[in-house]
């Protein structure tokens, strides 16, 4: 992995560091030199997200603000939400990050990180059921229950030996093999890695699909122009104040479980004196449903005239899955808009009740800022699940949309 590892020193330093570029209407905590990024705020959210100006007001109130965001690919579904808190950025994280990970905890079964470099062994708690091994005896290109690409699916038929009992087994050792070996070269050779899945007809080039994703994500171009670009070049021209690791999570979605890679990737920087911090996850994989997913998390702390920091929190996700196409899938997006809305504003919701628990001292929070971060660093989450939680949901209309061919 060409990213610096993390240390408690390196972790304690981004936490100092943790903050988002979200609009700041006009308050006692704005200064001349937070003007011009304020500006540069306010319109990015307004023209960008479409924020209305009651909105903003709203925002500046304490209120939650959630967008559903209107991307041009019929399989994709986007969403973005606001929330302001008075407390530290470092606690408003730590909340963040346990939101999250209630919203995981309702779906993955399982979960690890990749280490470097990654190993099969990285994969060795990933349980993999008997049906689904047993799926993959029948792949054939262009016709596969799993999402793999050519070279895989060959391997799965040439190389074992599916009548014999050993098979499964053997199956079992191969796709976790391939899945350290495919995590490995993307590490080193950045988004050409990608899978190009061939269980349809139709290829799919992951690499396309996540250039769309990143070429359309809101305020990163606008406030961390060279964090994209090293995103579009990774892993060569890593700034100064990067810091990733790679994930893996075996998720329930409706019917089936579904292994999920996540690239997570943390950048810091200053602008007019205003430190900044992005986080980005990434999917890298998905073994049933999802094509891809893209999600920017930030956050903010502008100190108070009277002591104290006003921390806006700053999430927005892009995911895209075929079985949003079609009659049923059209009916099967109805669910899922809805229950994204709900998952994303329930999160925040949770933010909120997190970060008064941290603030009055309350046990349940469990809360100290550097155990929070670290906690959410080697424990390997990922911030794009508000989706994910949103059409498994929804996966029993997704998984007949899937069967009658209108997905994958």
């Amino acid at each position: 992995m060409t990213e610096k590892r993390f240390t408690a020193r390196t972790a304690i330093g981004l936490i100092v560091a943790s903050t988002i570029f979200l609009v700041l209407l006009a308050s006692p905590s704005i200064t001349p030199a937070q003007g011009p990024l304020y500006e540069k705020m306010r319109k990015v959210l307004t023209e960008g997200a479409g924020f209305s100006q009651d909105e903003l007001k709203s925002l500046v109130k304490g209120e939650i603000i959630v967008r559903q965001l209107s991307p041009d690919d019929p399989t994709e579904v986007a969403f973005s939400g606001a929330i302001k808190l008075e407390a530290p950025g470092d606690v408003v994280f730590d909340a963040f990050r346990r939101a999250i990970e209630t919203q995981e905890k309702k779906i993955a079964t399982e979960r690890g990180v990749f280490k470097d470099p990654p190993s099969p062994k990285d994969l060795s708690t990933l349980k993999i059921s008997r049906s689904e091994i047993s799926a993959l005896s029948s792949c054939k290109v262009g016709e596969c229950e799993w999402s793999l690409s050519e070279e895989m699916i060959k391997r799965l038929s040439d190389d074992i030996n599916w009548g014999s009992s050993e098979g499964r087994r053997k199956a079992d050792e191969m796709i976790k093999t391939m899945l350290a070996g495919y995590t490995a070269e993307y590490l080193k050779k950045g988004d050409s890695a990608l899978m190009i899945y061939r269980d349809d007809p139709e290829p799919l080039s992951l690499q396309d699909e996540q250039r769309s994703l990143l070429d359309n994500l809101l305020w990163i171009g606008d406030f961390a122009p060279e964090f994209r670009e090293y995103l579009r070049r990774f892993p060569a021209q890593r700034p100064e104040g990067v810091e990733g690791f790679v994930n893996w999570s075996n998720v329930q979605i409706g019917f089936k479980p579904v292994i999920v890679s996540t690239h997570t990737i943390f950048y810091k920087k200053e602008e007019g004196g205003i430190p900044q911090a992005f986080i980005i996850s990434k999917q890298i994989y998905a073994s049933h449903y999802f094509h891809s997913s893209l999600a920017l998390t930030a956050i903010t702390s502008f100190p108070k005239a009277g002591g104290g920091f006003d921390s806006y929190v700053f999430f927005v996700n892009h995911s895209r899955a075929g079985a949003l196409t079609g009659t049923l899938g059209q009916i099967a997006r109805v669910a899922v808009d809805g229950e994204a809305e709900n998952k994303l504003r329930g999160a925040l919701e949770d933010t909120k009740r997190f970060t008064a628990y941290a603030l009055g001292g309350r046990k349940e929070a469990d809360l100290a800022a550097q155990k929070g971060f670290l906690g959410k660093i080697f424990g390997g989450y990922s911030y794009v699940w508000l989706l994910f939680v949103a059409i498994a949901a929804a996966a029993g209309i997704y998984f007949l949309a899937r069967k009658h061919g209108n997905g994958s």
